[in-house]
């Protein structure tokens, strides 16, 4: 179990790395746009394209690290004060359906660009094509699937122990 949760967290910690790297690239491109549009007049070509494609890229690479942290909007207002054991139950329930729908929207995902990827589907201004980043989506949302997996082992495990 521990090496789980070891490979979870280091592999969580590189895409948050990521999607922190993708932040600051959009950072960059917004200020060069902004500087070559008010000095020379002349702003980048397809900055919408590039910002949405980051966009996309940070939060699904951070989505993993989120989970983790327990970064995320929890309803543990009610949850606190039932018995450990129910408590531990309904841990089960929501992060093994969490699991499931989040393992089924990288499958859909990557069928996506699959799909994408044959058709050759390209971003409108930058003709980059739209397969690899949808692939990347779906890495994200895997890694935060296999946090889900995780924490309900673990949850498992308590309530069994």
């Amino acid at each position: 179990m521990v090496r789980i949760k070891s490979w979870v967290d280091k592999i969580s910690g590189h895409m948050n790395n990521l999607a922190a790297l993708a932040v600051v690239m959009t950072m960059c491109i917004i200020v060069l746009n902004i500087i070559l549009r008010s000095v020379f007049g002349k702003p980048l070509t397809g900055i919408m394209d590039y910002v949405m494609i980051l966009t996309a890229v940070t939060i699904s690479l951070a989505l993993a690290a989120c989970a983790v942290q327990n970064g995320h909007i929890a309803v543990d207002l009610i949850i606190e004060r039932v018995p450990r054991k129910l408590r531990h139950l309904i841990d089960i329930m929501t992060n093994t359906s969490s699991f499931l729908f989040w393992t089924l929207a990288a499958i859909f995902m990557l069928e996506y660009a699959r799909s994408m990827a044959a058709t050759g589907t390209l971003f409108p201004t930058t003709q980059i094509p739209f397969a690899p980043v949808l692939v990347v989506v779906a890495a994200g949302i895997f890694a935060l699937s296999a946090v889900l997996l995780h924490k309900v082992l673990d949850t498992v495990r308590k309530l069994i122990v």
